[in-house]
C-alpha cells in the first residue's frame, strides 16, 4: 500500500492575506502549527504565546511550505 503525502494549499487563508495586504489593512496574525493548526487574526486585544505575524509574514511561511 502506497502512502501519499498530502500537502496544504492553504488557498482561503492566502487569498484573505492578500486582500488585507492589497488593502494596507492593519492587522496581525497568529499561527498554531500542528495537529490542531489554527489561524487567528488580531483585530482588539489580545493575550496568548502565540507567534504574532503580519499578513504579509505569513503569506511568505505559507507559500514557502
Amino acid at each position: 500500500m502506497k502512502i501519499r503525502t498530502m500537502t496544504k494549499k492553504y488557498k482561503t487563508i492566502k487569498w484573505v492575506l492578500k486582500k488585507q495586504i492589497d488593502s494596507l489593512s492593519k492587522t496581525l496574525w497568529t499561527w498554531r502549527k500542528g495537529k490542531d493548526e489554527n489561524f487567528t487574526c488580531i483585530y482588539k486585544d489580545f493575550k496568548d504565546e502565540l507567534p504574532i505575524y503580519t499578513p504579509q509574514q505569513l503569506l511568505n511561511l505559507l507559500n514557502e511550505k
